[in-house]
């Protein structure tokens, strides 16, 4: 049995007869499956449950905010001010990992425990005995994948962002020193003006 944060997936074996009477084939048959109304929901599976949705708000919003901002700044910005990053996209990946990582503590949780579980999947179970504790399967391996590439995302939006705001900094130095050579120039270049001499006063005679 697998379990998940809303439903949990649940394995039967069908056994169908063969047409001849002879013999009988058997098929693993597989189903998701919502909680019982009476499965004890505790606040650590509560809390799962709310990162997880918050993770799924928080990365649509990221990846959405992202894509519109390249295609705002690659329409209307041209080439002076130019941006391909943003400061606010390392801590909001930063956040969604995190996130991410604490819908794990459904690992924690009452959904571990045998009790919880008597009765899922119908008269099959109720006479099963299960671990007390839970292991690692594919939803969770799939949740530690998207918790490390949301924090490389976070990782690589810094260094980037950084290294921008270098090459800004260089150019804008840059800027100011070709026009502070030219402006040099200019003065250099520029002819004397000639210094017009005083006219003599005129002597009135008396």
């Amino acid at each position: 049995m697998e379990l998940g944060l809303w439903y949990y997936a649940f394995y039967t074996w069908v056994v169908q007869p063969s047409g001849s009477g002879f013999g009988a084939s058997f098929y693993q048959y597989g189903t998701c499956v919502s909680y019982e109304s009476y499965t004890q929901v505790d606040p650590t599976w509560k809390t799962a449950q709310a990162f997880a949705i918050i993770t799924f708000l928080f990365g649509l919003f990221t990846l959405v905010s992202a894509c519109v901002s390249s295609c705002v700044t690659n329409c209307y910005s041209g080439d002076d001010g130019f941006v391909t990053t943003y400061g606010w996209q390392a801590p909001l990946c930063l956040f969604t990992a995190i996130c991410q990582g604490l819908v794990l503590l459904f690992l924690a949780s009452n959904a571990c425990n045998s009790k919880v579980l008597i009765g899922l999947g119908g008269r099959q179970t109720w006479n099963a005995t299960f671990n007390e504790s839970c292991s690692i399967s594919t939803g969770a391996n799939l949740t530690i994948s998207a918790l490390v590439f949301w924090f490389c995302a976070a990782v690589s939006s810094f260094v980037a962002h950084r290294f921008e705001q270098k090459e800004d900094a260089d150019d804008e130095a840059e800027v100011a020193d070709v026009a502070a050579k030219k402006a040099e120039e200019g003065e250099a270049d520029a002819p004397e003006q000639p210094v017009a001499e005083p006219e003599p006063a005129a002597v009135e005679a008396e």
